[in-house]
């Protein structure tokens, strides 16, 4: 397995809320997250970053021998720690004043290993496989302006620049309870896994991540420095992170 991972606060902010993890359970077992904070400085920072420590303290219990069905569990239980723990310091920094904007983050994590893909995922971080040269969408965002695709009201052109784009429906660590979203897939030899924050997918469309991700001609470390490159080249208003996975087989290196 190869693995690269990428993280830039973009042209417009002055600091950077996404939080990334990477945890190998065996030579070829990897949990990889991206999470996606909220809350604007001192805040969502922290929120993401404590989302990944717990799943750091955490990756150790997912060994080889669970099931596809015990790991989405088990990633699922992370993520409710997660939130139990984000949900506290929430309602801490909201006590002393020290919480105007609210406290939570985005999470997109997946158990992956030469066979198969698990993902779970709270929020509008996404996580795309690009199979056969073509990209599949692993998850469903939990956004104000995808429930009205889902009930036809807006097309997926006019979410794109919905005024409302960005408020979600679902987080972690800002209720007392999450609901978590589990998937899993197989994959196949040099096919390619995208953990991405919407910093990535709120600048440039599926059809460039896909012909990026899909060149042959240059190696993972420089798709991934290419998708930034784009993402920062149509405004870069976001903070931009993403892990690749491309399965060769091979023990992950990180």
């Amino acid at each position: 397995m190869e693995i690269v991972q990428r993280t830039n606060v973009g042209k417009v902010r002055d600091h950077n809320e996404d939080s990334l993890g990477l945890f190998r359970m065996s030579d070829e077992m990897v949990l990889a997250v991206v999470a996606d904070g909220l809350g604007g400085h001192d805040a969502g920072e922290v929120a993401s970053m404590e989302a990944v420590k717990i799943f750091e303290k955490e990756a150790k219990k997912i060994s080889a021998k669970l099931t596809t069905e015990e790991r989405g569990n088990y990633l699922s239980l992370i993520i409710g720690k997660a939130n139990e723990k984000v949900y506290k310091l929430a309602q801490a920094k909201m006590k002393h004043g020290k919480n105007k904007n609210g406290m939570g983050t985005t999470v997109v994590a997946a158990v992956v290993d030469p066979k198969g893909i698990v993902v779970a995922h709270v929020g509008d971080s996404r996580a795309y496989l690009l199979h056969n040269n073509g990209l599949y969408q692993m998850t469903e965002d939990h956004t104000f302006v995808n429930l009205l695709i889902k009930n036809g009201q807006i097309s997926e052109e006019e979410a794109y620049h919905h005024p409302k784009r960005n408020v979600l429906t679902r987080a972690v660590g800002t209720a007392e309870e999450v609901d978590v979203d589990i998937s899993d897939n197989p994959w196949k030899t040099d096919d390619i896994i995208l953990l991405c924050s919407d910093g990535l997918t709120s600048m440039i469309d599926d059809r460039d991540i896909g012909w990026v991700l899909s060149s042959t001609s240059i190696s993972l470390e420089e798709k991934a420095d290419r998708l930034i490159e784009l993402a920062l080249n149509a405004g870069g208003t976001d903070n931009i992170s993403l892990i690749l996975l491309q399965n060769k087989n091979r023990s992950a290196k990180f």
